[in-house]
Order: C-alpha cells, then structure tokens, then sequence
C-alpha cells in the first residue's frame, strides 16, 4: 500500500513537472533529464512510469481535462435555468483559468497535439463534459440555444475565456467582477437564441 502511494506520488510529481516545463519552454523546450530534475526524481524513474515522452504527454493531457471538468461543475445545480446554469459553468471556468496559470499556459501546446491524439481523446472529453452535452441539448430542445453542435457551442461560449485568462495572466488586461459578469452574458448571447420582440 505505501508503496503503491509513493509510485502515485512519482507519477503525479511528473506530470506535475511536465506540466511546469510545457507552459514555460514548450513540447520541445526540455529534456527529459530536465524533467526528472524537476520532478525529484532520477532520470531512469521517469520511463518506469512512462513509455516515452508521447505517453506522458497523453495522459497529463487526459489528466488536465479531468481536472478542468470537475472544477467546471462544481455547485452545478442542473434544476435551475439554463442561462443561471451557464453563468456558473463559466464562472467556475474563470477561477480554474486563473487558479492554475500552467494549465493556461500550456493550453497552445496541448491544441497542437498530433491529430491523432486529439481525436482519441475527443471521446473521452467529451464524456467528462457529459453535463455540458446535456444542457447544450436541453437549451436546443427547448429553443433557448442555438441548433449548432456541442464542439461549435462550447467554442463560441468557452474558448474566449481561455484567451480572457491568458491576456490577464500576462497583464495586458485586468477583469474585475463587474467586467466578468458581462463577459459571461456576452458568452450565453453568443449560443442563445435570440428573443423575438
């Protein structure tokens, strides 16, 4: 059992470490020496939990997007409106920006992934994202949002915030809550169905 704690806290400790050197240097910018340096650990120990560095990258890259879709739904009430739903999706989605710089940071690198590791972790995201799907689906059923699919829907309402974050997090703009609470009833505008007068 301790044994098995200690290899979860190795593995968690490069991840962690790749993650660090991804949004400061890039796919290509270390060494997986610099790696394990930073990690704690010796060099050998990173490929006793990892085939190579593609491996790796996949699942710290499944890893983030669990990470990024449990703290999206937290406090998710799925009784309420859907625009209330929304609004706490992307509040919830804002802190996470802003609470975990790395993940924001290296989100260019995870985007120019190799198409085929995309695509075998589309599925997958997509059923951790499972609540989203759904209130994409009741919002097109009931006529409150756009008939667009999920992908189209969750980039026009989401991807802005990434961007939002990255431009904060670099000092070129500053959100205070006023501005958040209109950016995030710009976002539900830009999936809504537009109210007829």
């Amino acid at each position: 059992m301790i044994l098995s704690c200690a290899s979860s806290e190795k593995r968690n400790a490069i991840l962690n470490a790749a993650l660090e050197l991804l949004a400061s240097c890039g796919f290509h910018g270390f060494s997986i020496k610099q790696l394990a340096a930073k990690a704690g650990v010796a060099t050998g120990t990173v490929y006793l939990y990892f085939e190579d560095r593609d491996s790796m990258i996949r699942e710290l890259h499944l890893k983030i997007l669990q990470q990024f879709a449990e703290a999206i739904f937290v406090d998710q009430d799925t009784e309420k409106p859907l625009a209330d739903q929304h609004h706490r999706i992307c509040c919830n989605l804002w802190s996470f920006l802003n609470n975990n710089p790395s993940v924001l940071l290296s989100k260019a690198q995870f985007d120019h992934l190799p198409p085929d590791i995309l695509r075998s972790h589309r599925e997958d995201a997509w059923s951790m994202f499972a609540p989203l799907r759904d209130l994409f689906a009741k919002g097109r059923a009931s006529g409150e949002i756009k008939d667009l699919q999920d992908d189209v829907l969750a980039s026009l309402s989401f991807e802005p915030y990434m961007y939002l974050a990255r431009q904060q997090l670099i000092g070129v703009i500053q959100v205070d809550p006023n501005r958040l609470c209109e950016i995030i009833t710009a976002s539900w505008d830009a999936i809504a169905t537009p109210k007829a007068d």
